[in-house]
């Protein structure tokens, strides 16, 4: 009997956007996310880690699960995505991944400089200061390079992390711990 695959969604891990200090503001981008890191190398903010908000992600979207958002960062429509994957190739900075729907508390920052100099960058970035950690009952989450990694195996979704996320960094898709962004 052949196993049926498990349904997978995608995820981005960037809440920043026009949160995090720009360099380039976003209307003045041109192109998608390839183009803009061509046509600026340093990058468009100073998080050198972010969303570009080229919509990379967002051409390559069949379903049209995929948008960039008022804030400027891309946002995947659970309902929508397929989970093939074309999003996670097309994202230069590796932002996005593929994730089970059950797991709806994600860190939105994979940041991997030090604390100070991204709290410096932007106003959504983990600084690893590790609350999540000392809050999590079941220890899921850990900082690794610098910024909160959950343990999606262990992680029972109750929201601790989310809740006591003193910058709002670790989100919860479904708007029960945290503010969902309003799709459209």
């Amino acid at each position: 009997m052949a196993q049926r695959r498990r349904k997978r969604v995608a995820v981005v891990q960037c809440y920043g956007g026009c949160r995090a200090k720009e360099k380039v503001p976003l209307e003045e981008r041109k192109g998608n996310c390839e183009e803009i890191l061509a046509f600026y190398p340093a990058g468009v903010s100073e998080c050198r880690w972010g969303c570009l908000g080229g919509g990379s992600c967002v051409e390559v979207c069949r379903p049209g699960a995929v948008r960039i958002n008022g804030q400027g960062i891309a946002e995947v429509d659970r309902e929508k995505c397929a989970g093939c994957g074309l999003c996670v190739k097309a994202c230069p900075r590796k932002l996005i991944r593929l994730t089970f729907p059950e797991y709806n508390i994600y860190p939105a920052c994979v940041n991997e400089d030090p604390g100070a100099q991204t709290r410096k960058e932007c106003d959504t970035g983990c600084i690893a200061c590790g609350i999540c950690v000392k809050n999590c009952p079941v220890d899921a989450i850990g900082i690794q390079n610098d910024h909160a990694v959950i343990d999606e195996e262990k992680c029972i979704s109750c929201g601790m992390c989310a809740v006591k996320c003193p910058r709002g960094t670790i989100r919860d898709y479904n708007g029960i711990f945290t503010t969902r962004e309003e799709q459209g």
